[in-house]
């Protein structure tokens, strides 16, 4: 389905999929203009017969359509290509909305919930995470009967501070970092934040394929990281930024200009930087048996708000 109509035609089909039973077009044109369509009951009948002709519904006698197989599979693939792109412009958003500063302001956060009797545990296995480099060790700790709340660093930040120096950044791969002698290797797996619909990160975390555990505790394991491109002409300022955000996320790995970083392509006059994800202490606590639930990139935290893990710990 293409051209200008495609966006009438799909909202039509949408609303006969939705209905548990065959649809007129006086019903169509009411929902639709509840919805902030307007389209007469004319233009409904008009459209209905494209959407007969492409197969994609069909009558069911006198009482209205239904969608056929074929139209049902074109509204979840319309589904999947409006959301293409929600990811990076979610990061984008962050980007923009995070204020901090290395002193004061809000930083990008990921929020994981655990049991309040796991606050102590996730928190040991999240500071020996943080101790090897592979997230920050900044956090926040909201204690509540029913549940915990802790707040980690995403490397988003990083990004921010970047683009808030004047610096042009583009987040453009997730992926699967292996550690080999406790050192950054390869990435086994990436995903491009551009090409899909869902936080490659959550994808990821899904599929359990990292071993951050193993890389803390043997210094061969796998990870979980991103990559984002800067400008060449923006090396030396990016350079100041990356050194100070070290204490704040971790590992950071610059690869050459216009060279991959790390196995992970890089655009021509551009500076590739892999940065190992705050997700990766969460992670690390499921892997130890301790129920969490994680959302990458869903909060701002006031730094002031945050504090070193040893201090929750105290």
């Amino acid at each position: 389905m293409r051209g200008r109509d495609q966006r009438k035609l799909l909202e039509i089909l949408r609303v006969i999929a939705e209905s548990k039973r065959p649809v007129g077009a006086r019903t169509i044109s009411d929902v639709l203009s509840s919805r902030g369509y307007s389209l007469g009951e004319r233009a409904i009948r008009y459209n209905l017969r494209i959407l007969d002709e492409l197969g994609f519904t069909r009558r069911h006698g006198y009482s209205g359509r239904i969608a056929t197989p074929l139209g049902l599979k074109e509204l979840r693939d319309a589904l999947i290509h409006e959301r293409i792109g929600f990811v990076n412009t979610l990061i984008e958003e962050y980007m923009l909305r995070t204020t901090f500063d290395f002193s004061r302001g809000d930083l990008v956060a990921n929020i994981s919930i655990v049991e309040p009797e796991d606050v102590e545990r996730a928190l040991e296995v999240m500071e020996m995470v943080a101790e090897s480099g592979y997230s920050g060790d900044l956090v926040r700790v909201n204690r509540r009967d029913e549940c915990a709340e802790i707040g980690t660093v995403c490397s988003i930040t990083v990004d921010g501070l970047l683009l808030k120096a004047g610096v042009p950044v583009n987040t453009t791969f997730a992926g699967v970092l292996e550690i080999r002698s406790g050192e950054p290797c390869r990435f086994s797996d990436l995903i491009a934040y551009a090409g899909t619909s869902i936080d490659p990160m959550r994808a990821f975390m899904a599929r359990r394929i990292a071993r951050v555990m193993d890389a803390v505790r043997t210094g061969s394991g796998k990870v979980l990281a991103n990559v984002r491109e800067v400008p060449v002409s923006a090396f030396e300022d990016t350079a100041r930024i990356l050194e100070r955000a070290r204490s704040i996320v971790g590992r950071i790995v610059v690869g050459d200009p216009g060279d991959d970083v790390l196995g992970c392509p890089v655009a021509p006059g551009r500076v590739g930087i892999a940065i190992c994800a705050g997700v990766n202490a969460p992670v690390a606590v499921a892997e130890c048996g301790v129920r969490i639930r994680t959302s990458p990139i869903s909060a701002l935290i006031p730094c002031e708000e945050m504090s070193r893990i040893r201090f929750y710990k105290g």
